[in-house]
């Protein structure tokens, strides 16, 4: 491999007005966000660039990018052969060191996936392939060397990963040429808290009719103030995707840890079972893992499985969401966790212990990085049970190489690396905080505060 020395890291803040697409993007607990991302930019000395983002909602993009920058000096000056030598201690270099390490989880560990990613995509581009080729093409022993088992050895030894990736060598092949020939299936997340039945019954509808034929809702919005109510707009939306769609169409529901704890979150999703709902998604606090333990086996008698892990920061909470038996479905998010290292021991203990990964993607960009990991996730371990979450928009006029959908199915994409490169005109007008259409954080202060149901305190944000 020709060296590529990383003569230089920038970091873009950049904020979409997401509140003024009809409230796409809002949910239960994130009322009125604005799809925004700190976008790391390594840049080598042959011309080669690595990118990678951080997905934010606006405010707090700031916080992302100084994280991001303050890990400028260990990657600046260093060649790409130092990472793809030795993958899993480079990753653990950023994430374990002595003084950075006290920050923990949240913005540092998202900082440190930030940096990993972008090397990650170097890497591919150092190749040419996409990233779901070069991930697919490891051999079991890189992955292995790539995963920091310092807290896992418990639930996932080294041996334990090399014997379960060798087990699946035969099936993978066959796996991923039909990947390549099918594409990932994927479900739309259609019924956002606000936003106007009939854009939802005109999406899902259309979508629908392409092939789509898994839909999600968000469900809880207020419920803490009044129940009533609450449900009322919660079967509003279920009918209205269930109306404009057809009964061969599951429907998921995602709460974003707005229904409390597990017995109220229990006794709140068996008023919908009547929906016949694949699952209830962060139903409540991401770290309530005997939380999760107790609601799984409240909801089983109604069919009604438990997913989680979007905001779940690193591969010790899923440990224990997986081996407790909190989760029906693992979703794994590409930006907030510590990069791709720590995904691979996250979707090998998934593997493990039979819970189908279904990726957050829910974001600008994430479906970029999510995809590839839900192809390795499928060719290694198979697509039973899988579904990766899809959004219509902030993709064309967006990415130069956006994602395809085609007849329900996530087309597998051929642009090297990730595909995260932006079209320059919309880095322009939505940098922060000089670009001329870049979010307005007051104004999307007052959207959330006259939302239904918003909870008392946002009073003191306007």
């Amino acid at each position: 491999m020709p060296k590529h020395k990383i003569v230089s890291l920038d970091v873009i803040d950049l904020r979409y007005p997401t509140v003024k697409l009809g409230m796409a993007g809002s949910d239960p607990r994130h009322l009125a966000p604005n799809y925004s991302c700190a976008i790391s930019i390594l840049r080598t000395d042959t011309g080669l660039e690595g990118r990678s983002l951080v997905f934010t909602i606006g405010d707090g993009t700031q916080i992302q990018k100084t994280a991001l920058e303050a890990l400028r000096r260990f990657v600046v000056g260093r060649d790409l052969a130092d990472f793809t030598n030795e993958p899993g201690l480079f990753a653990q270099a950023l994430a374990e060191h002595h003084q950075l390490r006290w920050l923990a989880l949240g913005v540092y560990r998202m900082a440190v996936g930030g940096i990993v990613n972008a090397l990650w995509d170097l890497w591919a581009k150092s190749v040419g392939v996409p990233m779901w080729r070069l991930l697919t093409s490891l051999a079991p022993e890189i992955i292995v060397q790539c995963v920091d088992f310092h807290h896992l050895r418990d639930v996932l030894n080294e041996d334990e990963l090399l014997e379960l990736l060798r087990s699946r060598e035969s099936a993978k092949a066959d796996n991923l040429a039909r990947l390549e020939r099918l594409g990932v299936r994927v479900y739309s997340t259609a019924g956002w808290s606000g936003r106007p039945l009939d854009e939802v019954r005109t999406l899902c509808r259309g979508l629908y009719k392409q092939g789509t034929r898994a839909f999600k809702a968000k469900v809880g919005r207020g419920q803490q103030y009044d129940r009533a109510r609450a449900l009322e707009e919660d079967r509003r939306m279920l009918n209205a995707i269930r109306e404009s769609t057809g009964e061969d169409a599951l429907l998921l529901t995602d709460a974003n840890q707005n229904l409390g704890d597990w017995r109220n979150a229990a006794s709140y999703m068996k008023e919908l079972a009547e929906y016949r709902l694949l699952f209830i998604e962060e139903a409540i606090a991401y770290n309530d893992v005997l939380g999760h333990i107790e609601l799984r086996k409240a909801l089983a008698p109604a069919g009604i499985g438990v997913a989680g892990g979007e905001q779940a920061p690193d591969a010790i909470t899923f440990k224990q969401l997986l081996a407790g038996g909190g989760l029906t479905h693992c979703q794994i998010d590409g930006a907030r966790v510590g990069g791709v290292n720590e995904l691979f021991a996250i979707v090998a203990m998934a593997a493990k212990f039979g819970v189908p990964v279904c990726p957050h993607s829910g974001g600008i960009g994430l479906g970029q990085l999510v995809g590839a990991m839900s192809i390795f996730d499928q060719a290694w371990f198979g697509s039973e049970g899988r579904w990766l979450e899809y959004l219509e928009f902030l993709q064309a006029g967006v990415f130069k190489h956006p994602l395809v959908v085609r007849n329900g199915h996530y087309v597998l994409p051929e642009a090297p690396g990730w595909g995260l490169e932006m079209e320059d005109d919309f880095i322009t007008r939505y940098s922060y905080p000089d670009g001329v259409d870049c979010a307005d954080t007051l104004e999307a202060d007052r959207i959330a505060a006259a939302q239904p149901g918003a909870p008392p305190y946002t009073r003191f944000w306007v």
